[in-house]
């Protein structure tokens, strides 16, 4: 690939044809995840609150959807598994990398009001699929006090994505 900017590289890659420098980038984009979502705090019953909506949405937001859902997924269910929550581990890897691959999808760089909606429904999709899984595997009652945490997650992680994702777009734009 002729492109400099790493921006430009995921912009259409493919996995089949991934080169060492997309492979490194993407491993890096899955550790930051499998961090950020290992801070956590714990919650009511299942749940815990982390930072993983930070990472999943700031790099679905400046890399796009492929970049994202892998990242989101892998990333999100190691964090799982280091964690002791290996029962979540496969519905996590679902769950959360069609979240971050959609928003990758829907997100377009500089538009907010786009990026709001991105993380929204990619958001959406992280708490509907949570909220499924719980209910089917420990129990309905426990579903509506966790999805505070989840929209917690949602909301913060939004947020702070926006402005890292603006920043990070700004920087890459120099190189």
């Amino acid at each position: 690939m002729a492109e400099n900017n790493i921006k430009d590289i995921f912009a259409d890659f493919n996995l089949k044809e991934a080169g060492a420098r997309i492979i490194s980038y993407l491993a890096l984009f899955i550790a930051f995840t499998a961090v950020a979502t290992f801070i956590h705090i714990p919650g009511p019953g299942t749940s815990y609150f982390n930072l993983g909506e930070l990472a999943i949405y700031s790099i679905a937001l400046v890399f796009g959807g492929k970049a994202g859902g892998i990242a989101g997924g892998v990333g999100s269910a190691m964090a799982d598994l280091i964690l002791g929550y290996s029962i979540w581990a496969p519905f996590t890897f679902v769950i959360k990398g069609l979240e971050g691959f959609v928003v990758g999808k829907i997100s377009k760089e500089g538009n907010l009001m786009r990026n709001i909606l991105a993380i929204i429904v990619g958001g959406h999709i992280m708490i509907i699929g949570y909220a499924i899984t719980k209910g089917i595997i420990y129990s309905w009652a426990i579903v509506l006090p966790e999805i505070g945490i989840d929209y917690g997650q949602m909301i913060i992680g939004g947020i702070a994505a926006i402005i890292i994702a603006k920043k990070l777009n700004k920087y890459l734009k120099k190189r």
